[in-house]
């Protein structure tokens, strides 16, 4: 089994990349008769210093995903995972035809590359067509539209897999520790690429506030203004608005699950369910993602994103998210080449190999280890390049979105509101057990 697979969430699971090239165990150790030091103290004084800069962003990928645990349901799901769910939603004879005709043979189960393929030939097959005069669909060729579609229902099904009773324990813990900033401060700007309502659960739970940019009506709707607002606490006695504490900007920048986008006028709203009035608002993994991104409502959040980058004294912390999909990546890389203020703080366990993790039997024996993996997307490796360097603006951790929700340091006390908050979910949880 994969090294991570057993291994509880824990900060001591976190590497520290140096400018050495050499990943840093997290606690100190003996030998020798000798302390040799370990990363802890050098990373929390970094991530303290960053939860308290001016503008504080988050960006989470699928990666960070996978913390989330239904017992005996659905997971998140990975590449190989959707592939599968779409084999089975158009059939396995169907599915495997259009992958030879499109493909070839192939044993690798990436539905991005499928998808990407698919549409491309869609419209090749539109554009012989009309050269030749006549409609593609007429001819005896695989029909690609419909078999998009049905594998495009599979992908929404299983990212459908969050509810009030899944383990959300990293998600919460990582709101928790965030919304520790004080209220005075710019609010936290969340990013993910996921579709799945992780988050969203998460702060219910902990009654934290997102202002997604949708309305608070009956039937929400989507409109980029209502990032402008805000939510703010008023005594009738008195005139002075207190900001509330726990509140978050949410920009979901591939669309989400239940974003519905109405068929007679267009408008985004918040909805579940299908029928066909409305149309899932989503940026389905393929090749065709960043031209999507130009099409609102994801343009609004691209914009956002781009905007936030830019902001004297920011931080933006990375987790989860591998840099495969260009046009999110590209404006990190951009804002480390511009942004003199701009602190990085990357998090994911693709880093150092599995094998030099547990090669020897014993959990993270060596204490410094020299490898690192080969494999890597071109933004990871300019980016640890950049450490080497010597740039100390960019902290890049060895670990999983669990495990940096625990390192977190906690940067003031608890009001007693959030203490109140937190016994409430306590007795909630029990009552959920006894029942």
């Amino acid at each position: 089994m994969s090294y991570w697979t057993d291994q509880p969430p824990s900060a001591s699971n976190l590497r520290l990349f140096q400018s050495d090239g050499t990943w840093l165990a997290w606690e100190d150790r003996e030998e020798d008769g000798k302390t040799r030091r370990g990363a802890k103290g050098q990373v929390e004084e970094r991530l303290l210093s960053a939860l308290n800069a001016t503008n504080l962003m988050a960006l989470l990928g699928s990666g960070a995903s996978f913390a989330a645990k239904n017992t005996g349901g659905k997971q998140a799901p990975g590449m190989g995972d959707l592939w599968d769910d779409a084999r089975q939603k158009v059939g396995e004879d169907d599915f495997d035809n259009v992958v030879a005709e499109v493909w070839g043979a192939t044993d690798k189960k990436d539905i991005e590359s499928l998808l990407s393929l698919c549409k491309m030939t869609v419209e090749l097959q539109a554009a012989r067509g009309a050269a030749a005069g006549q409609d593609a669909s007429d001819d005896k060729q695989l029909n690609l539209p419909s078999f998009v579609q049905k594998a495009e229902q599979a992908i929404l099904d299983r990212v459908d897999f969050v509810s009030e009773k899944t383990d959300l324990i990293s998600h919460k813990e990582f709101l928790r520790r965030l919304a520790r900033r004080s209220a005075e401060k710019a609010r936290v700007k969340l990013f993910t690429t996921n579709y799945d309502r992780c988050i969203e659960e998460a702060a219910v739970a902990r009654n934290l506030a997102l202002i997604d940019g949708f309305s608070h009506s009956a039937v929400q709707r989507f409109n980029r203004d209502h990032f402008q607002q805000d939510i703010v606490r008023r005594s009738a006695s008195s005139t002075r608005a207190d900001y509330v504490d726990g509140v978050f900007h949410l920009y979901k920048l591939h669309g989400s699950m239940d974003w519905r986008r109405r068929k007679s006028d267009g408008v985004v709203i918040r909805r579940l369910g299908h029928d066909g009035n409305h149309e899932p608002v989503l940026i389905y993994p393929r090749s065709s993602k960043y031209q999507e991104a130009f099409a609102p409502p994801y343009l609004d959040m691209f914009a956002a994103w781009q905007a936030a980058l830019r902001e004297p004294d920011t931080t933006l912390i990375v987790s989860g998210f591998g840099f495969a999909d260009d046009h999110i990546s590209a404006p990190i890389w951009s804002a480390l080449e511009s942004n003199l203020s701009i602190r990085l703080v990357l998090c994911d366990p693709c880093f150092v190999p599995v094998a030099e993790l547990d090669d020897t039997g014993l959990i993270g024996e060596a204490h410094v280890i020299e490898k690192t993996n080969d494999k890597l997307k071109d933004y990871q490796a300019r980016i640890l390049r950049l450490v080497r360097e010597g740039d100390s603006r960019i902290t890049v951790l060895n670990g999983r979105f669990s495990d940096l929700a625990l390192a977190l340091p906690e940067i003031m006390g608890e009001t007693d509101r959030q203490r109140l908050e937190a016994r409430l979910e306590r007795i909630r949880g029990q009552d959920h057990v006894d029942g």
